[in-house]
């Protein structure tokens, strides 16, 4: 199956390629270009709700259980179709997001190692691999072990960081989960290797976030920061495929980019802006 950059698109990331069921390759802005997007959430369900999703909870999946082996083989084979390629597209990285939460997969880390061991062999050797979270799963025993492999392998992790407060978070991600347990899963995982944050900033039914919400994030990274956490950046991105609120749209390059000044001012982390 070779890809062509014309069939892709960032603001188009379907989950179907193909015969495969794990894998969906994407041009994606966060990792400037294309990725190699892996969807072991089969059964789309998630543990949050966030208003600025776009994947329909109301239709019901095909599988539960994963088969990290069948998963090995669809890498092997895409990334190999790529390699034969005389001018094939450069592969950025290899990342675990996806119709649901990949960290609640128990079989998470052995699908790293087999995703790292696959870029090695077929010489993909700068290609990392990395895992999108929002985070709740960190302080799990199966959780743990992924962000160990992903260490092991050299990839990376980024952490969903939305709100500063409680009532936002409540908000904009549909979950209870408290904020402060994030903070300490985000802190923890930074002992394993450094974090990247990953935030969205949208409009509301036309409204750009309230200066007192932005203020209340940036207090949670300045709690971060003194805790000691190792974030190595912090993406602030918006809306680029239709979610299925349509109240939710995107910020404008200004605002956002404003909030991202704002960050590097009074953090002095080092930010990305995906408008």
């Amino acid at each position: 199956m070779f890809i062509k950059r014309s069939q892709l698109s960032t603001v188009q990331h379907s989950r179907a390629c193909g015969h495969f069921t794990y894998i969906y390759p994407v041009i994606s802005r966060r990792s400037r270009g294309l990725s190699i997007g892996v969807n072991l959430n089969l059964d789309n369900r998630c543990n949050y709700d966030c208003v600025y999703c776009e994947v329909d909870r109301g239709v019901v999946g095909s599988e539960t259980v994963v088969d990290p082996d069948s998963f090995g083989q669809e890498l092997y084979q895409i990334l190999a179709d790529i390699k034969s390629q005389p001018h094939g597209l450069e592969v950025r990285d290899v990342t675990f997001a996806g119709n649901g939460e990949p960290m609640a997969v128990r079989s998470l880390a052995r699908c790293i190692d087999l995703a790292s061991g696959i870029l090695d062999a077929l010489g993909f050797t700068q290609t990392p691999v990395v895992v999108i979270t929002n985070g709740t799963f960190l302080h799990r025993r199966w959780g743990l072990q992924a962000l160990q492999s992903l260490d092991a392998a050299g990839g990376e992790v980024w952490i969903k960081l939305d709100a500063g407060d409680q009532e936002a978070m409540t908000r904009i991600n549909g979950t209870h989960f408290p904020l402060q347990r994030l903070e300490e899963n985000i802190f923890d995982a930074s002992r394993i290797l450094p974090v990247t944050l990953q935030s969205m900033f949208m409009k509301r039914w036309g409204q750009p976030p309230a200066p007192e919400s932005v203020g209340h994030y940036l207090a949670c990274l300045k709690r971060l920061i003194e805790g000691g956490a190792l974030i190595s950046k912090v993406q602030v991105y918006t809306v680029a495929r239709q979610p299925r609120s349509s109240h939710i749209t995107a910020l404008d390059a200004t605002t956002l980019g404003e909030i991202a000044c704002r960050i590097r001012r009074e953090t002095g982390l080092s930010v990305e802006v995906f408008a």
